[in-house]
């Protein structure tokens, strides 16, 4: 009975591309495959492991020209360990309406990052290595805790950012 509805399913709904009359089987599993391909394109890293980051604006401080650089309305974001600093700058970019020739400087703790740093780099080697990125689990203390308390990794890690500076 199912093939004789599919049959005559095909005789009313013949396929049109080009004026060819092609097998509709022909072209399913090409649909299978584009649609397997576009379910994991929309994953979007979400399995990654992910890092919470606070985006800082840097202020101008006593530079000429207008202050262009704004704060985000939003500036805790959550994203792909992977996600490198060249497409923060892109998300910055976007978020700040900047045009496409303004660049950007984003900093973790006063120092210029790489465009092809990931976060999960700048974590393990410029954020948790910096004492005053630790807190006391017990009293909040990053000094050295009188309550014998662990410490703790800050969090979120905070990445600054700022108009590009040239010194050439």
């Amino acid at each position: 009975e199912e093939l004789q509805r599919e049959i005559e399913f095909w005789k009313k709904n013949k396929p049109q591309e080009n004026g060819q009359d092609e097998s509709p089987k022909a072209d399913k599993p090409k649909v299978d495959e584009e649609c397997d391909e576009n379910e994991e394109d929309k994953d979007y890293h979400r399995s990654d492991p992910q890092i919470a980051i606070c985006l800082d604006c840097l202020r101008n401080n006593g530079q000429s020209g207008d202050n262009v650089v704004k704060g985000l309305m939003k500036k805790f974001i959550r994203c792909s360990t992977r996600v490198t600093v060249g497409t923060i700058k892109k998300f910055l970019s976007l978020k700040l309406k900047l045009p496409s020739s303004y660049e950007l400087d984003v900093l973790c703790n006063g120092e210029i990052m790489g465009k092809d740093h990931t976060m999960e780099f700048i974590y393990m080697t410029r954020w948790r290595l910096r004492g005053e990125n630790f807190r006391c689990q017990n009293c909040s203390s990053s000094q050295v805790c009188s309550q014998d308390g662990t410490f703790s990794q800050s969090y979120p890690m905070v990445l600054q950012y700022r108009p590009r500076i040239d010194f050439g």
